[in-house]
């Protein structure tokens, strides 16, 4: 009798492992073959659309989805009923822990999304064992991709939580070096160089490489609130994003020699 017990209770444990719903640990990283380098994924779809040279681009920018379930949910819906967003870009804090779980449940809604999205590490996701999460499932902290006529730089801009290693500068001005290919080059990263998160010394040649490469936007998160503003009078023009509980996301159209911008409300048509 007593075998036959410890052999039923077996059974629905190998079968918890079997379906992957048994969690050993809060911190393990045990991801899927479809949850895994998920940026790269996106980027090949952008490549995929064989964006032309003179082509007007438009793309949504996102922020700080951080444990905001049902405001992203709504964020997504209302993406997916347009049909002119090319893909969307997300300014980091996609997580609040940075946690396999948080991870696994914010990617089931932003996979929603018809359009690529592609993600920069914010300084939440850098928690816990989320650096490792987020190589895992997003790909390098530090990467470009080309769309047309522009030229896209992610980079990790979170300091504090890599030990004074980030942001790598200079593989940014590296990426800065061919800016004359590109009519519009736009650097995204968590962190702004406003916040003391970033480092003063990385800030100050932060700020002048954006204005020597003549870097056409330089876009954020982490603030939580939207806002539009140069660091130096004709410089570079600054964004951040604010986070999905603002109930909105920012629509960006950009061409060859211009860039516009709107806030959409998720609260209402477009």
């Amino acid at each position: 009798m007593k075998k036959i017990t410890l052999a039923a209770l077996a059974l629905p444990l190998l079968a918890l492992q079997a379906c992957d719903k048994f969690e050993y640990s809060p911190y393990e990283v045990r991801l899927h073959d479809n949850e895994r380098q998920l940026n790269q994924k996106s980027i090949d779809r952008i490549k995929q659309q064989n964006i032309p040279q003179d082509a007007t681009i438009t793309f949504a920018l996102v922020s700080d989805t951080q444990g905001y379930y049902k405001d992203t949910e709504v964020m997504v819906n209302h993406l997916n009923k347009r049909n002119d967003v090319q893909f969307i870009l997300h300014n980091g804090d996609i997580t609040d822990f940075g946690l396999l779980k948080e991870f696994r449940l914010i990617n089931e809604e932003l996979g929603r999304l018809k359009a690529p999205l592609v993600t920069v590490i914010g300084n939440h996701d850098a928690v816990s064992n989320g650096m490792q999460l987020y190589k895992e499932m997003y790909g390098p902290y530090n990467f470009s991709f080309v769309a047309g006529h522009s030229k896209f730089i992610f980079i990790n801009t979170n300091n504090w939580e890599f030990n004074g290693t980030a942001p790598d500068l200079d593989w940014l001005e590296m990426q800065l070096t061919d800016r004359a290919s590109y009519d519009q080059v736009f650097v995204l990263s968590h962190i702004p160089p406003t916040s003391s998160a970033f480092g003063d010394a990385n800030a100050t040649r932060y700020r002048q490489l954006m204005n020597q490469y003549n870097v056409t936007m330089s876009i954020h998160g982490h603030n939580h609130s939207f806002e539009t503003y140069q660091l130096e009078e004709g410089g570079t023009q600054y964004m951040n994003v604010g986070e999905a509980a603002d109930e909105e996301y920012v629509l960006m159209r950009v061409n060859n020699t211009s860039v516009a911008f709107e806030r959409v409300s998720t609260k209402s048509g477009y």
